[in-house]
């Protein structure tokens, strides 16, 4: 009865929240309007851990960029980085940022030679931008090299699966071997 109890309450903030006049100011693209309701559902306290959005997908616009890659991948940059940047300027003002951590990614990187379409094709290596108030800020890991390729593309230098597993083990307090395979360890001074 307790649990109904208080899953009722947290229905109910929830709702409060979607439906809240809160004049933060996020810019108008589809990945910003998601951030805003996702920041009104953690404001919420509905228990729920882990949120997705995505921006680009896989339709016309997206970041699979075989075709203009230039104006197509500077705007999609510009939707990323200033929806959130308004999302982590909203929970900044109500002091939650410390409870919240964005961590970007994109299952491909690019390779370096561009097609004949003025776009490239699939590399192996991405990066990884991980924004919170926990987050040690920095760059983690070389520079890629332009010289030194695999397939006309940069090579990776740190495999995803440890980024998850530091997520995973020090963020969400999971022992990461449930869900990863053995072998990849979190990395050091990423959160606090």
């Amino acid at each position: 009865a307790a649990n109904a109890r208080l899953a009722q309450r947290r229905l109910i903030a929830a709702n409060l929240a979607l439906h809240s006049q809160k004049a933060a100011a996020y810019p108008p693209f589809p990945l910003a309007q998601t951030l805003a309701m996702v920041a009104q559902l953690i404001r919420a306290d509905l228990g729920i851990r882990i949120y997705s959005a995505e921006l680009g997908g896989g339709g016309i616009g997206g970041f699979d960029t075989h075709a203009d890659q230039a104006k197509n991948h500077g705007a999609l940059l510009r939707e990323l980085a200033e929806s959130t940047s308004a999302f982590v300027d909203d929970l900044h003002q109500d002091r939650l940022l410390d409870s919240v951590l964005v961590m970007t990614f994109s299952e491909f990187d690019r390779t370096l030679t561009e097609s004949g379409r003025r776009g490239t094709n699939h590399g192996a290596a991405a990066p990884m931008f991980m924004i919170g108030g926990k987050v040690k800020g920095g760059l983690r890991g070389a520079h890629p090299s332009l010289t030194d390729l695999e397939a006309d593309a940069p090579k990776f230098h740190t495999d995803f699966r440890r980024v998850y597993a530091t997520v995973l083990e020090r963020w969400l307090n999971l022992r990461s071997e449930t869900i990863l395979p053995p072998g990849f360890a979190p990395l050091d001074g990423v959160l606090v």
